[in-house]
């Protein structure tokens, strides 16, 4: 999974958009940029933000009442950073430990970090998605080699879910509550496509490619329907919804050529960005697979932006350049 950066932006702020408030600045922890990539129900924004050294990245949670708190490090080490929370508050991330090694990370106000144990190899180790159940999904290297995996902190179980046939690399990119997980695998030939994964015993179903070498479901909700993105054979990016009904549904920009959809809610309405017709990327919510996308627009004075995730309540959470 890769954040899509906003061009020549060297101020970055989190925000939150609804319907009736258009789009609030939410701050930073003292630094030039902040980014917000989850939300649930109740309003609880998670996200990430340098600190005044403009360095040193914590994880945060922002609500209304409270604003952005910084959810600190794990025990001995530094930079934190949080993707994803669900109905309970708890949070999945991942952050660097005393051994300076970056590993994935649960967070609750109750219990604080749990981090999962070390591995041999690559340290680029991450926790991208949490279910209400507290399951998490992510990517975990061993040696050369990364996989998606199912983690639950609460009983300690954990086993990586495989691959695509013929593939040798997985991420987990998002969970919901059936335990059903999407996001990105390689396969025979080394071309990555989106998948999506129920158990051990059925394993990973192919949802397709867009004709390029990369395809990522990004986001999945309890109807098992999926939102992400691909690349084009010109190296394009194009967003996509799939269900087992529909199969992918491109999803529609502002009048340019790329989009991407990074969160979807219970309802089926999905969010991302997409470009218009100047090539610039806008912050956008898809109502229907179908429909054109509301241009969400940008914070005061900014010229492009991000959406991250959408909740029940149809609030929008991502970032925006500020001057």
């Amino acid at each position: 999974m890769v954040l899509a950066p906003l061009a020549n932006a060297q101020h970055q702020h989190a925000f939150i958009w609804d319907s009736a408030n258009g789009m609030t600045d939410l701050g930073t922890l003292g630094g030039n940029v902040s980014q917000a990539l989850g939300i649930n129900d109740k309003g609880q924004v998670v996200g990430y933000s340098l600190l005044a050294d403009n360095v040193t990245q914590h994880a945060f949670m922002w609500t209304a009442t409270t604003g952005m708190r910084d959810l600190g490090v794990l025990p001995g080490g530094n930079n934190t950073f949080a993707w994803a929370v669900n109905s309970r508050g708890q949070v999945a991330g991942e952050g660097l430990d005393a051994n300076h090694v970056q590993v994935p990370f649960f967070w609750s106000s109750a219990i604080g970090y749990i981090a999962l144990a070390e591995n041999v190899g690559d340290s680029r180790n991450y926790a991208f998605g949490i279910n209400d159940h507290g399951d998490l999904t992510g990517q975990r290297y061993t040696g050369e080699v990364v996989r998606a995996f199912l983690w639950t902190p609460r009983t300690g179980a954990y086993h990586q879910i495989g691959t695509l046939p013929g593939g040798i690399h997985s991420v987990g990119n998002a969970i919901n509550n059936q335990r059903h997980i999407t996001g990105t695998s390689n396969m025979t030939g080394g071309r990555f496509d989106a998948f999506f994964w129920t158990d051990p015993r059925t394993g990973m179903s192919d949802i397709g490619s867009m004709g390029g070498t990369y395809t990522a479901g990004e986001a999945i909700n309890d109807s098992d329907q999926v939102v992400g993105f691909g690349y084009d054979p010109v190296n394009q990016s194009i967003g996509f919804f799939w269900s087992s009904s529909t199969g992918m549904v491109l999803l529609q920009t502002l009048g340019g050529v790329e989009s991407i959809g990074f969160g979807i809610n219970a309802s089926g309405a999905s969010t991302g960005f997409a470009t218009n017709g100047s090539g610039v990327s806008h912050a956008v919510v898809w109502a229907t697979p179908t429909s054109a996308p509301t241009d969400l627009g940008t914070l005061p004075g900014g010229a492009t932006s991000l959406a991250r995730s959408i909740n029940n309540l149809g609030q929008v959470v991502g970032y925006s350049d500020v001057p």
